[in-house]
């Protein structure tokens, strides 16, 4: 019957919230109000040296510390934390990031032991990540990334901010229509101006006295230099040309 009690996932849950609970018993001091913060990395000296930095900080309340296993997602999933602490120097990002999401739809998540380089971050926010911590930050940073996540913020480098703004600016961006020619000659010239005239093919030969077979290769090596693929949209290009 021990062992049986053992072995049962609920009973190991309740142990490890029992051990963080004498471990930190300040984290249960005015919990309701503060950030509730779990923490998870695989590796045990790393889960506890960041535990003793955070315990007792302003407005967090450490409601523990895991492994990324079943024992530690049925704590996240029973705690339902505010924000998840997640080492990403030893784990993948995109993994972690789906099952902490489905033990804890509303947790925000905050990576730590990151490479702050723009393809690192833009992934983590890309798996769902509201925050990250760089390798080389110290506690009072770490603590603000956490505060930041539930406040709606993030701190990153000048270079990851410029980053950011390019690739916003880039999906944003509205095409502008080209309103430049490409060298034409004489001829072609005087083809795009009847085309868009709406002159047939046999029209402009009987104009320019050439044969339509002509006319049909100079059109057919306009819509190449002008880049479209119909004569409507190459006579709108002259027009966007002269307005």
């Amino acid at each position: 019957m021990e062992a049986a009690a053992r072995s049962d996932p609920s009973h190991r849950v309740r142990l490890v919230a029992g051990i963080a609970a004498e471990a930190y018993p300040n984290s249960r001091v005015d919990a309701a109000a503060r950030i509730r913060l779990i923490i998870v990395s695989p590796v045990h000296l790393v889960r506890d040296g960041l535990a003793e930095i955070l315990r007792d900080r302003d407005g967090l309340a450490l409601a523990g510390i895991v492994d990324l296993d079943p024992t530690g997602m049925a704590m996240i999933a029973n705690t339902q934390p505010d924000v998840v602490l997640v080492d990403l120097g030893q784990t993948d990002h995109g993994v972690t990031a789906h099952l902490i999401s489905a033990a804890s739809p509303r947790a925000r998540l905050v990576a730590f032991g990151l490479d702050e380089t723009v393809d690192h971050v833009f992934a983590c926010a890309a798996a769902g990540y509201s925050g990250y911590v760089a390798r080389e930050s110290n506690g009072d940073e770490l603590h603000r990334a956490v505060v930041d996540a539930v406040e709606g913020r993030m701190h990153c480098a000048p270079n990851i901010t410029a980053a950011m703004f390019a690739r916003l600016a880039g999906v944003l961006a509205k095409p502008e229509p080209q309103r430049f020619l490409p060298a034409l000659s004489q001829r072609e010239s005087e083809i795009l101006m009847l085309v868009d005239q709406g002159r047939s093919n046999k029209e402009i030969a009987r104009q320019l006295s050439i044969s339509a077979a002509t006319v049909k290769n100079h059109i057919h090596n306009l819509l190449q230099k002008l880049q479209v693929s119909r004569r409507g949209q190459a006579a709108a290009r002259l027009r966007a040309h002269h307005s």
